[in-house]
């Protein structure tokens, strides 16, 4: 098992619908440990500007967007996210898509290596399905203090980069602020 850091996390998914929800069928749980002010201004730690990192900042903004809230700088509040990468099946896990050390060293940053694309399987045949567990974190920027938290858990399936952002930001933007219990999506 590998572990990483994200930020965001983070409307609906922009048309895609069940194309989408193929890339990572999971389930996610969160609470909500204070109140998010309705003025609240989002934002996202990326500690790199990377393709991934713009993809999943725009795809998050659009979605907060699109469900009424504000983004961009300076941002009250703060997504940052978490997880783990593994391969089920053949008991070991993928490559190491990033250090949690580094994720210690730089809290307000994440790094999105595991988002990248899963390779093929060189001698042919299915790519495996590769399980992500995440935890999506919500601090308010004055206070450092966590308002908002989420764990997910998804099967990533096939290679579209893309479509994983996008159901990952779908399942993640409609639950920010509340107390959900093992949501589908």
């Amino acid at each position: 098992m590998r572990t990483m850091s994200i930020a965001l996390l983070f409307a609906a998914l922009l048309g895609a619908g069940q194309a989408l929800a193929q890339a990572c069928p999971g389930h996610l749980s969160s609470t909500a440990l204070a109140p998010v002010p309705r003025d609240a201004v989002y934002g996202i730690a990326l500690r790199n500007d990377d393709a991934t990192g713009r993809a999943l900042r725009d795809r998050l903004f659009a979605a907060l967007r699109g469900s009424g809230h504000r983004v961009g700088e300076p941002a009250t509040h703060v997504l940052s996210w978490r997880g783990s990468l593994s391969t089920d099946g053949i008991g070991r896990g993928g490559a190491d898509p990033f250090s949690f050390r580094d994720s210690d060293n730089n809290r307000d940053g994440d790094d999105l290596g595991w988002m990248r694309d899963v390779p093929r399987n060189r001698r042919g045949g299915a790519v495996p399905t590769r399980r992500l567990n995440g935890s999506v974190e919500l601090r308010d920027r004055a206070s450092g203090r966590v308002v908002w938290t989420a764990v997910l858990s998804c099967d990533r399936q096939g290679d579209d980069q893309a479509a994983l952002i996008g159901t990952l930001v779908g399942a993640v933007v409609p639950a920010i602020g509340q107390t959900v219990a093992g949501r589908a999506f």
